[in-house]
């Protein structure tokens, strides 16, 4: 009863098709997407236990394991009078939400809540009917992502702008220095950098920044008795994840790139997520394998020196430190300034004078010995570990951020951002990090789909239903090639028709793009001063 080849379909073929380049070493010329994608995916499917089988059949899941109740909801359409947009939301009539939104009415929170639960609602209906999914659904979906970033902008948000850095140094030499920090991440801040971003094979803004978005998400849509499957989400394997967290976590990550777009103004077109994965760090554990493996601590990195294609990055808290976990703060690590004044002493030579004196202070306490000097007193210094930790924060400044349930921090990638994870030193700290890339698929990536690029709202629906809710119990390699296929059709899924035109165009195009948008932005920017003046 089902469109094309059914639910269970497997519709990707393997692509020799380059693009970006890079994981921890730079890949060889003939990298492909699929390569660099699969490096990126290894790590997130690492630190979850698969269940496959050799059947390829969809399973059916009990209601009581796939469906999800919504929540209590609160507030109500502004005005008073929505002209009929909340019934129709609950109907998913997606063309008369349209023919609303578009006459000036707004879906507020409550609106765009409920606009969610009736689409889990159609799409679980749906499956338990074994039929295909409603255009609707997915037309839904785009005005919900639309609503969710207009509702994030109202809330606080705190911008630290920065200066975009890269290596100075590049070829071999440059990559043995980059590299230096996988076996002792201590040097990884003494990499010498110059003013600029990298951004390799990509198109990235030339602005650098730091973003803290203290209610990313609302209590509800980071709730784990809403959403019980978000603390252990990977897109590699969703046989038994309710179609609400499956929905909810694609919210998510989509409300990430939105914002991205927005603030560095970039065509929403041309990023793409390359990795997401919910994270567990527990207290007490040593992190085993790729970067999805549970750990009580992050070291020091840069997230674009560990995979070249990381353009972008985000992490979204699931719970709160000081509740839920002692420590874990997230932190980034940045040189002290340079003095203005030549006589005094340089950041370097400070950092090498306070490195000495940790040395001496630390030996004197192991000899029993008085030393002079700030801070020499023995009993501080009773082990290596502060000895360590004192010659890792000199000539340091260390900006900390304390996690807490709903919060985001967003960032541009660059070594501008050089950043760790505090070990957790009590309880479970749980956490979404998210990568883009502006790195562009290649058309003949589409051509060696079974299914390529959507031409019809159906077609995006039927995208929908294969490469996310299916329930399908699959092969790795399967559930490799389904998530590759739902990377680089993440913005079809994601957006109307009516946008695709310009999806992952020539660059100079794309440059253009980028650049008409950046004049847009500020065009905007001085009208709004210019009104403020006035008034």
């Amino acid at each position: 009863s089902l469109r094309r080849t059914g639910r269970g379909r497997h519709r990707t073929s393997p692509a020799e098709v380059q693009v970006c380049s890079g994981s921890r070493t730079r890949m060889r010329a003939s990298a492909t997407f699929a390569t660099v994608l699969a490096a990126a995916l290894a790590s997130a499917s690492a630190f979850a236990p698969t269940r496959w089988t050799s059947s390829n059949t969809v399973r059916r899941i009990s209601p009581s394991m796939a469906t999800l109740s919504p929540p209590p909801m609160g507030g109500s359409v502004k005005g008073g009078d929505d002209g009929g947009l909340m019934a129709a939301v609950s109907k998913v009539d997606a063309t008369k939400v349209t023919t609303l939104l578009e006459s000036g009415i707004e879906m507020d929170e409550a609106t765009t809540n409920a606009a969610f639960w009736a689409v889990v609602k159609a799409v679980d209906r749906a499956e338990a009917q074994d039929q295909p999914l409603s255009a609707d659904v997915p037309k839904m979906l785009h005005h919900i992502f639309d609503a969710d970033l207009r509702h994030l902008l109202s809330r606080e948000k705190q911008t630290t702008n920065v200066t975009c850095m890269k290596p100075a140094l590049e070829g071999e030499e440059g990559a043995q220095e980059r590299m230096n920090y996988i076996f002792d991440d201590s040097t990884h801040k003494d990499i010498k950098l110059a003013e600029g971003r990298r951004c390799e094979d990509g198109h990235c803004c030339d602005a650098c920044s730091r973003n803290v978005f203290p209610t990313f998400a609302t209590e509800s849509e980071s709730n784990f008795d809403t959403f019980p499957e978000l603390a252990s989400f990977t897109f590699n394997d969703l046989e038994t994840v309710a179609a609400g967290t499956i929905i909810q976590f694609v919210r998510l990550v989509e409300r990430v790139r939105r914002t991205i777009a927005h603030e560095y103004g970039l065509p929403l077109s041309t990023l793409l997520p390359l990795q997401a994965y919910s994270r567990k760090y527990v207290a007490g554990t040593t992190q085993q394998g790729g970067g999805g493996g549970e750990g009580d601590d992050v070291i020091l990195h840069t997230d674009e020196s560990t995979h070249a294609g990381y353009h972008y990055s985000s992490v979204l808290y699931l719970n709160t430190q000081g509740e839920d976990f002692e420590g874990g703060n997230f932190v980034f690590n940045d040189p002290v300034e340079e003095e203005e004044d030549a006589d005094r002493e340089t950041v370097q030579d400070r950092r090498a004078r306070e490195a000495a004196e940790a040395v001496a202070r630390f030996k004197a306490a192991e000899e029993g010995l008085e030393v002079e000097g700030e801070g020499a007193d023995h009993e501080e210094f009773e082990d290596v570990n502060t000895m360590a930790e004192e010659m890792r924060r000199a000539g340091r400044k260390l900006t900390p951020f304390h996690p807490s349930r709903g919060a985001a921090v967003i960032f541009s990638s660059g070594w501008e951002n050089m950043h760790e994870v505090d070990k957790i030193t009590s309880g479970t700290r749980y956490a979404v990090p998210c990568f883009f890339t502006t790195c562009p698929v290649p058309e003949a990536a589409y051509d060696q789909m079974v299914q390529g690029k959507p031409k019809t709202d159906e077609d995006i629906a039927d995208d929908w239903l294969h490469l996310l809710l299916a329930h399908i119990r699959e092969e790795p390699i399967m559930a490799v090639g389904r998530v590759k296929e739902l990377l680089m059709k993440w913005h079809y899924l994601c957006t109307p028709l009516s946008e695709h035109g310009g999806v992952q165009a020539d660059p100079k195009a794309l440059a253009a793009e980028a650049e008409r948008a950046a004049e847009q932005a500020a065009a905007a920017a001085a009208a709004k001063k210019a009104a403020e003046a006035a008034v």
